[in-house]
């Protein structure tokens, strides 16, 4: 049996926010658990982007390099487009890289976790389930599972859920403990995605291209990706899924074709994957702090994935914690860190994040864009500059406010012109 040291953090969930945790911890000197219940290389359903600012926290933790080298695509501008606008942007302009990744998540995984294998401070164990959190006084001290090698529990001052949107550890701290007070908004679309292969370079470069309302509440995004394919994905109501999912490979065929300009950017090409539906999905606001407990990722903000945000959400919102952690350990007066000392972390991620989950969350409640959305995406199209503010703020890559005055200036003129 392996023998466990003793430990700072016990981490359920070793995807994106769970690695990536484990990484910055372990870099901080911490001694780190990380659990999961698949056995890894391990797809899942998932949206393929990192934005620029989640790319940015990879690049920081010394993740980025590797997740070229096993094939993801550095996207290095963003294309916008529907009725009455057309805008873009590049990433690479002077200042900080900010440039995106496209990678699918049998890769992306992997290579996270062997990063984090590589630190002596993480131990490791995959096809973990964990079955309960150990609950003492209030506070949650550990977990209890089911492993390779039978039932174990393991203690922690602090166990951290990244087990994603359907969080284990989130549910039996909510009906224990009845903390993570949570909020849910419905999302109004549904979304399905294929690979494709032999996508003309002269019709789709090294942008990310997201299209909207070719027809209402339509979506679609195309980028690409690892062996030189391309992810297409498509957003539609989701109370058509029933009669979409029927001929699934058919249907987004024929939706891709009605769009506006990404059916073009594929023609010639041959779909090369099976077609995969994300389900029927919610936006959901989680308070991630208990005594003992922390979410990250989808556990704590999952949002609807018609911006492609979630990657960069976990992402930013892993750093914000490991950067504050320290403080709150020095703070611990007892077996688990408290939920009071691990209020700033609540404070800055949603001082960071909020904007964007609110955007999210705007959007999934009607299938149409707003006034106010047309009227952002009719400036941006006007001027560079506004396209550049524009697309930074949809980047998640400058905590800069948005929209600027002069921004607002213009969508002003563009909503007495409409």
């Amino acid at each position: 049996m392996q023998t466990i040291p003793e430990l700072d953090v016990i981490i359920v969930g070793a995807r994106v926010a769970g690695s990536a945790a484990a990484i910055m911890l372990a870099q901080s000197g911490w001694r780190v658990l990380l659990l999961d219940k698949a056995a890894f290389p391990s797809d899942t359903i998932s949206t393929h982007i990192v934005l620029s600012g989640g790319a940015q926290v990879l690049s920081r933790m010394g993740a980025m390099e590797r997740l070229e080298r096993a094939g993801g695509f550095r996207f290095s501008s963003m294309r916008t487009l529907g009725p009455g606008f057309d805008f873009h942007a590049d990433l690479q302009a002077a200042g900080p890289d900010r440039r995106g990744l496209c990678l699918g998540r049998e890769k992306m995984d992997a290579v996270m976790l062997e990063l984090a294998g590589s630190f002596e401070r993480v131990t490791i164990q995959q096809e973990f389930r964990m079955t309960d959190l150990v609950i003492e006084h209030d506070a949650v001290l550990g977990v209890r599972g089911e492993g390779r090698t039978g039932a174990r529990e393991f203690h922690a001052p602090l166990v951290i859920g990244a087990d994603g949107m359907r969080s284990s550890v989130a549910k039996i701290a909510e009906q224990r403990l009845r903390a993570f007070r949570r909020s849910e908004v419905p999302c109004a679309r549904a979304y399905y995605y294929a690979y494709f292969e032999g996508v003309a370079r002269d019709r789709l470069g090294d942008q990310l291209v997201t299209e909207f309302e070719a027809s209402p509440g339509a979506g679609n995004l195309l980028c690409r990706c690892e062996n030189d394919r391309v992810v297409a994905a498509a957003a539609f109501d989701a109370n058509q899924m029933h009669s979409f999912r029927s001929e699934p490979g058919a249907n987004l065929q024929r939706h891709l074709n009605e769009s506006i300009a990404v059916g073009a950017m594929l023609a010639g090409a041959r779909r090369a994957s099976r077609v995969r539906s994300s389900g029927l999905l919610r936006n959901t606001y989680r308070d991630p702090v208990a005594n003992g407990a922390l979410l990250l990722g989808d556990c704590g903000l999952h949002v609807d994935p018609l911006f492609g945000q979630g990657h960069s959400m976990a992402l930013i919102s892993a750093e914000i914690a490991c950067a504050l952690l320290p403080a709150c350990f020095s703070a611990r007066g007892g077996k688990s860190l408290s939920a009071e000392a691990m209020a700033p972390f609540t404070a800055r991620r949603d001082e960071v994040l909020m904007r964007h989950f609110r955007a999210s969350e705007r959007a999934s409640r009607d299938l149409t864009l707003s006034a106010t959305t047309l009227a952002a995406y009719r400036a941006a199209s006007r001027e560079q500059w506004a396209a550049d503010e524009m697309i930074q703020f949809a980047q998640m890559s400058s905590e800069a406010r948005f929209p600027s005055f002069r921004f607002a200036r213009l969508m002003a003129q563009e909503a007495r012109a409409a």
